[in-house]
């Protein structure tokens, strides 16, 4: 799946997909959230690598094309992207909800907040919050569970599919699972559905986030835009997709201007699931009840 053959082959889906996000960019009399827009664009490219999947919603003038669609979501309302109502367009709404959720300021829950200033509080305070409704927390948990319920569905719905393609991530571990070259206690249907929205979650917040803090960044340097501008101009028409080759070889400035200057998030919430020494520090093992995912 990670091959660099494989990857540079979706080099056309990927321009694909720019090419129709920039369309929402021809709006001279709005203003555009680049964030949410770069966030809809990672969404598209990761869910078509994951799920094999077009949730379309970089595409302009997408029923998506607003926050408010995922907010109504949460909310009870809305019918969801695409056709609505199906699972993949409540998994989606819920997916672009609880990313846009993912906040480090005031508007976050108040166990992330704590948990910036006193670690050791963020988790006791978690677990009262997230059973008093209308917290930010509660929400946070209604919305995993749905979003939880609505990938079991899509996993159940491909597993039945007797021709899937071997192009996107969840349709590989199935067959793998199904070839038997794998136990299936292993690729269990929970351990599926994880997996695969770990792709879709961890890639499209970090992608996106990188994305706008570049521009956020490079905007603020008019010389490094100016010299970023002139290697990109120089590659060629503007029509002309540069292949992997391309894109590793003729732009070199551009590979040092893409950088996460800035994380996603200042907590680092990873637990080890069996003892590991690192460096002469043993990390002990750790066992986490399933209800805190």
């Amino acid at each position: 799946m990670y091959q660099p053959s494989h990857l540079a082959s979706l080099v056309p889906t990927m321009q694909s997909f720019i090419e129709s996000a920039t369309q929402n960019l021809d709006t001279p009399n709005e203003d555009i959230i680049f964030s949410n827009l770069s966030l809809r664009l990672a969404t598209d490219l990761i869910g078509d690598a994951a799920f094999g999947v077009n949730f379309g919603l970089s595409k302009p003038h997408s029923v998506c094309e607003s926050m408010k669609s995922a907010n109504n979501v949460n909310g009870g309302g809305g019918s969801g992207c695409g056709s609505g109502g199906d699972e993949v367009s409540d998994f989606i709404n819920q997916h672009i909800y609880s990313t846009t959720q993912l906040k480090m300021d005031l508007s976050s829950s108040f166990s992330i907040i704590l948990g910036l200033l006193a670690p050791i509080l963020q988790e006791p305070f978690r677990q009262i919050l997230k059973r008093i409704p209308g917290t930010m927390d509660w929400k946070i948990k209604r919305t995993n569970r749905k979003l939880s319920g609505r990938l079991d569905e899509i996993v159940k719905k491909r597993m039945e599919e007797k021709n899937r393609t071997s192009k996107n991530f969840l349709s590989l571990i199935l067959n793998a699972r199904e070839s038997r070259t794998v136990s299936e206690n292993v690729f269990s249907p929970d351990y599926i559905s994880v997996v695969t929205y770990e792709h879709l979650l961890a890639r499209s917040a970090t992608t996106s986030f990188t994305l706008s803090s570049i521009v956020y960044l490079v905007a603020g340097h008019p010389d490094v835009e100016k010299k970023l501008l002139y290697e990109i101009d120089g590659f060629g028409p503007h029509d002309l997709t540069p292949t992997a080759q391309d894109l590793h070889q003729s732009f070199p400035y551009l590979d040092q201007v893409i950088m996460r200057f800035y994380t996603v998030s200042p907590l680092v919430a990873r637990e080890t699931s069996n003892e590991v020494e690192i460096g002469g520090y043993l990390l002990p093992k750790v066992e986490v009840p399933l209800e805190a995912w």
